[in-house]
């Protein structure tokens, strides 16, 4: 984790964060967590004097459990598919990171996945641009482009279309209407804004973590001499190793001018392929399904979105390596204990 650190603040300036009060929602998520063990990290080895206020549904965030204890850190549980009241004195910085984002949990809840896109997101900046300064992300998700149908990379200017018979319908829609209300506040003159966020993993992950990804790696890592696919792989994935994305999300938020970006990876592999990577490293076969899972049925078969707009305006990204990545999330998890 420390190196992950090391290369965010190498290519990041994050002056602007010393002595701000950061409100992260969805705290005990891959995301969420990951911030706000970087926030820690800036504070407890850089001196960066950061307040934190977290906050997840759970009562018991395991996630979080190893720095609730520090002085600098407020913690609330709160059920942000109903209208909220923060009651904060004053919010610098708010990463709006809540929500399902394993597709078994958004499909299973798709009421909540609606609510917690809207009535959640819209009563939390409503504290938050209690001051009028401060700057809000919504983490919003690449499936808003589930029924593009086109031959080239998504863009953000994309006219979108919604299948609303699809099973993921709920989670496209709830995302679509947080990013309609982060461009009504934007439209009143708050900083506030969207990121498109597509296939982010890596350390951070609770053990029943349901995503493709990590169930592989559980596959991998259990008393098995293979790893069963659900089908038959081929699905086309980019994946974004989370410390590549924070890169990513600290330059939106710190200087980005525009309404919405996509955050994405862009080295392509199929499921199959990544699979292999995960075998290779712990000695199994990867064994192809023959029938598709209830969530790989809804799931598009490519996944491509365009940087363009954050290449125009930030440069050039250096990735990590998938391999790399993924051998690196297979050791986290064989010595986590979450």
């Amino acid at each position: 984790m420390i190196s992950n650190y090391k290369n965010i603040l190498e290519k990041v300036d994050l002056q602007e964060f010393k002595n701000k009060t950061i409100l992260i929602t969805g705290a005990n998520g891959l995301i969420g967590g990951f911030l706000t063990d970087f926030f820690v990290h800036l504070n407890d080895k850089h001196s960066y004097n950061i307040n934190l206020i977290l906050s997840s549904l759970s009562k018991d965030p395991q996630r979080l459990k190893h720095v609730l204890d520090k002085k600098y850190i407020k913690y609330f549980s709160r059920d942000l598919s109903s209208d909220v009241v923060w009651n904060i004195e004053r919010v610098d910085y708010c990463f709006y990171c809540a929500g399902y984002a394993q597709p078994s949990k958004f499909i299973a809840q798709p009421m909540s996945t609606l609510l917690l896109n809207s009535i959640g997101l819209e009563s939390t900046f409503r504290d938050v641009f209690k001051n009028k300064n401060a700057k809000a992300i919504y983490i919003s998700s690449s499936e808003v482009y589930l029924s593009n149908k086109t031959e080239k990379a998504h863009d953000e200017k994309d006219l979108i279309t919604v299948d609303i018979t699809n099973r993921r319908s709920f989670y496209v829609l709830g995302k679509l209407n947080g990013e309609i209300i982060v461009n009504n506040l934007r439209a009143q003159g708050f900083n506030a804004t969207s990121a498109r966020v597509s296939l982010c993993y890596g350390p951070g992950v609770l053990a029943d973590d349901s995503r493709v990804l990590s169930e592989i790696v559980q596959k991998g890592l259990s008393n098995t001499t293979t790893i069963k696919l659900f089908d038959d792989g081929s699905a086309s994935r980019r994946y974004l190793h989370v410390a590549d994305f924070a890169i990513m999300l600290f330059n939106i938020t710190l200087k980005g001018s525009e309404n919405v970006y996509n955050i994405c990876g862009e080295e392509e592999s199929t499921i199959y392929e990544i699979a292999s990577m995960v075998a290779n490293k712990l000695h199994k076969i990867v064994e192809k399904g023959e029938t598709d899972a209830l969530v790989s049925q809804t799931a598009p078969k490519v996944v491509w979105n365009s940087l363009e707009k954050y290449k125009k305006e930030f440069g050039d990204i250096q990735f990590k390596p998938l391999l790399e990545g993924v051998e690196e999330f297979v050791d986290w998890y064989r010595q986590s204990s979450l």
